[in-house]
């Protein structure tokens, strides 16, 4: 099941503000995860599988062979997350505000992103070939996880793992002047940040860099819980 939110007026103007605060920061998230591993996995990509795409197709190079094998991992795994965060079933009734599944996913996503920064820790961010193909694994699956959540709770077609279609529809927008042009710009730079701050961990605390999606994804969830899964107040029998 799909719930689709179109930013601007109109009744739950609320709820709407706050599920794409939730979507900017799985966006940095995602960001910060691909920047990991990109720069301590191998030079693959965890949540950008266009990129997987092209390196399992580059032949030849140095050690090409050992890095189609990652980034056809990191694919196949994503897709596994992917296919598992469709299947999920739609929980409680409909017309919430937040769908109950899709908080599901993201606390599996969150399980996920935890047990990597456990193993990042103990390999003291210095993984060996076998080590790194699991981590490689974890990471895909999680961001596959997220892509499928966003994907059911769909914001003016905001994607949080990719945002080559996020781009277009902003260029889109500029042109016709219409549209959801400040958010797609945000969530734009949401995913470059979250890069940026991943990147600059790993060069100056190497092993804190793995934390940086998870406080991201942490933040997104606790906005879920108090802000978008708040009970309404019971009626009386003869309101």
């Amino acid at each position: 099941m799909r719930t689709v939110f179109t930013i601007g007026g109109g009744t739950a103007a609320s709820a709407r503000r706050w599920s794409y605060a939730v979507l900017v920061f799985m966006t940095l998230a995602a960001g910060a995860m691909d920047a990991v591993a990109f720069m301590a996995l191998g030079g693959v990509f965890t949540a950008n599988m266009t990129g997987n795409l092209i390196l399992v197709a580059l032949v030849g190079g140095e050690d090409w062979e050992i890095r189609a094998l990652r980034a056809g991992l990191a694919c196949v795994v994503f897709a596994v997350g992917l296919y598992a965060g469709f299947r999920m079933p739609a929980l409680g009734r409909g017309g919430e505000r937040w769908p109950l599944a899709v908080t599901h996913l993201l606390w599996a996503d969150l399980a996920l992103q935890t047990a990597f920064l456990v193993g990042w820790i103990l390999c003291e961010a210095a993984p060996g070939p076998p080590l790194t193909l699991v981590f490689i694994a974890m990471a895909s699956c999680a961001m596959g996880i997220q892509a499928a959540a966003a994907h059911r709770v769909s914001i003016a077609g905001i994607t949080t793992t990719f945002v080559t279609g996020t781009l277009t529809a902003l260029a889109e927008s500029l042109v016709s002047r219409n549209g959801d042009i400040a958010h797609r710009a945000v969530i734009v730079l949401a995913l470059v940040c979250g890069a940026l701050c991943a990147s600059l961990l790993l060069h100056f605390a190497r092993v804190w860099a793995a934390v940086v999606p998870l406080v991201f994804m942490f933040a997104a969830l606790m906005i879920v819980m108090t802000r978008l899964h708040t009970r309404k107040p019971n009626r009386g029998r003869g309101e």
